[in-house]
């Protein structure tokens, strides 16, 4: 006969940073299986879709022309606006599906709502870096050179789009029990509308002010606009700011915890 071991609840500091520390692990692990299916082809894959987009966006601009951009490396242009648009879209995507307060999951005793989105969070940053790895390797061993005007200052910017990726989609996976039809319909409309107003086709100096502000309440808009401030020596952004993208993570993050853990303690009330 199998002996199941009784549950046991961690009573001292040393105990439950331990508990979190493995329900983590755990969590990422799992994460990372279902992203990739579990095999080395399903790892590959991730990898290959970014270069797969960047690829197909440059011979959009080969075919189609190049627009005027910053006087400077092309494929380093390329590069800031598909890098943060890739990190913002897959943190969204990631988010929103991530195990909510009234999901199967969250019926085991040592799961939570906030253990899936961190365990979500951890594994998609891991993605974007060693996307980010792949293809600027790639790129340096085809073309033998990279210039970066400042790339440590390009780590923040980096951090903000995928934070606020992960901000919004935390949102979306909150208030998807409220509306559950009409969420998937603005998730839609969200993304293809950042294929336009996140400005990684154009440089948002060049941008008229009349039509600016459909483009400025874009978190990600602004992040890869300070990013190319920090990769190229002659530019300097002018209609963004750093902190724009910052007070928006913080207070959509807020909202999305607000409302999750609101419905978590209404799921847990009823049940009781």
């Amino acid at each position: 006969m199998p002996r199941f071991e009784k549950y046991h609840r961690a009573t001292t500091f040393w105990e439950s940073s331990l508990s979190l520390i493995e329900l983590i692990y755990i969590s990422i692990v799992r994460a990372f299986r279902t992203a990739t299916g579990g095999s080395f082809l399903g790892f590959a894959g991730l990898l290959m879709q970014p270069l797969i987009l960047f690829g197909v966006f440059y011979l959009m601009f080969e075919v189609f022309g190049r627009s005027p951009v910053i006087r400077g490396d092309f494929l380093l242009f390329m590069m800031t606006g598909i890098f943060l648009y890739r990190a913002h879209i897959q943190a969204v995507t990631t988010l929103k599906g991530a195990s909510h307060a009234i999901s199967g999951m969250m019926f085991y005793a040592k799961t939570s709502a906030l253990l899936s989105i961190l365990a979500s969070a951890i594994n998609q940053l891991y993605i974007v870096v060693l996307s980010i790895i792949a293809i600027m390797g790639t790129s340096y061993l085809i073309r033998g050179e990279l210039e970066v005007y400042n790339p440590s200052g390009m780590l923040l910017p980096l951090f903000l789009a995928w934070a606020s990726g992960l901000a919004v989609g935390l949102m979306f996976m909150a208030f998807s029990p409220l509306a559950p039809k009409f969420i998937p319909m603005l998730y839609q409309i969200y993304r293809r509308a950042q294929m336009i107003t996140s400005g990684k086709m154009f440089v948002a100096s060049t941008i008229p002010a009349s039509i600016l502000p459909f483009f400025t309440w874009n978190p990600l808009f602004h992040a890869i606009d300070q990013a190319r401030g920090q990769a190229f020596i002659n530019y300097l952004p002018k209609k963004t700011s750093i902190e724009y993208p910052l007070y928006f993570t913080l207070s959509a993050l807020a909202l999305g915890f607000v409302v999750e853990f609101a419905l978590r303690a209404r799921q847990n009330y009823g049940m009781e």
